[in-house]
Order: C-alpha cells, then structure tokens, then sequence
C-alpha cells in the first residue's frame, strides 16, 4: 500500500471554512483520563468541510443527494492537471487536453502552494470558470476535483451538477505530481445530505493507455 498517496485534507479543529456554513469542533465527550471507559469524540461541522464531494442537491432543489452519487464517476483513472493561471480554470488553458469521455480531472493550482487548510480563508483562491466547465461539459467530463473548498461560483456549480458531473472539494495536492493516477474517492453515505466528507487515494499510473 506505501504507493498510494493520500490525497485527503485532515479535519482539524479551527480549520478553514467556508464563511457561512458551520465552523470545525471536535471535542471528546467521554475520556478515559477523567474516568470514563472509552475514549469518544464529537464532530460538528459542515458536509463541505476539507475534502467532500457535491451532490447535485447543493445546488439544485430537485437534485439527488449525496447517498445516490454514482461511485463508478469517483473511482477510476484520473488525471492531475497542472493549471498556470493564478486566477482560473479557464476555457483556453483546457482545450489542450485530450480526453474521452468518462475522464476524471484533478486540477492543482496556486492553492496548492501552501497549507490551505491552516490558513485563514482565502476568497482569492484559483477557481474553475463557466466557460471552462462548459468544455468540461462538451468533453462528457465525469468527475471534477480541485484543490480548494470550493470548485467556483453558482454558474460554475450548476453547469457541472446539471451535466451529472461529480465534484471533488478540498483535495490535498501539495505533493502530488501532474500526471496519471488510479483515484478512489469515497464519500460518506449520509441520506439527505447535500455533500460529504470523502477520503481520497490515488496511484500513479506507470502503463496507461487512452484515459476512461
């Protein structure tokens, strides 16, 4: 297992963000240093708390919740794309990559020059335009990830979720390479929920043909 990279931002108490949605607290309820028999620890957080996946509720009020996201788009081949635009994810900067639909694409920018999570929040962070999500679309794009706690605006989110496209938030990419990998990408299962917590693995692809 010592070849799979963890792609996954820690939960920390006092972590970054979003504005409005609920802050990180953890804290143990029961102790066995005060006397109790186990140790047991309470969360409260937002879904879209460090890495997470959108359903397609979050944004639109008809859409499926995070327990009915179709795993096959979050597990597979998947592409670490290297983004040199320190603003956006934009159109012209895509149209390079040849993909097949189906492809799933990780993209690391400027947010992936520090520790983000253990920063304040950042509302300057590089993010994905409508016209590039429009190209996603074109290309049957099946999942999107990015390296921040957010992937874009309202238009951004609603282009992607409305192409039934899955979208991956708040990935650790620090140190990871572009390149291909082989990502396993595994949200909570919580009924109703409009996003969830996920883990996520990846390894790099030595022998790759056409990516699916």
């Amino acid at each position: 297992m010592s070849d799979w990279l963890d792609l996954t931002t820690p939960i920390s108490d006092g972590m970054a963000y979003w504005p409005d949605n609920a802050p990180v607290h953890i804290k143990k309820t029961l102790s066995i240093q005060r006397g109790d028999a186990a140790n047991v620890t309470e969360v409260s957080m937002s879904v879209h708390t460090a890495t997470h996946v959108d359903a397609a509720l979050h944004f639109l009020d008809d859409g499926a919740d995070v327990a009915a996201l179709d795993l096959n788009t979050l597990i597979g081949p998947a592409h670490v794309v290297a983004i040199q635009d320190p603003q956006f994810i934009t159109r012209a900067e895509l149209e390079g990559l040849l993909l097949q639909p189906g492809a799933r694409l990780l993209f690391k920018t400027r947010n992936s020059d520090q520790e983000w999570a253990q920063q304040p929040f950042n509302p300057d962070f590089v993010r994905v335009r409508a016209d590039a999500a429009e190209w996603l679309r074109e290309q049957e794009v099946a999942c999107v990830g990015v390296d921040y706690l957010s992937v874009g605006p309202a238009d951004t989110h609603n282009i992607l979720l409305e192409a039934g496209i899955s979208i991956i938030e708040g990935l650790a990419l620090q140190d990871v390479e572009p390149g291909q990998y082989d990502m396993v990408c595994l949200p909570l299962k919580i009924v109703g929920a409009d996003g969830a917590p996920a883990r996520v693995i990846a390894r790099k692809r030595e022998d790759f043909g056409p990516q699916k």
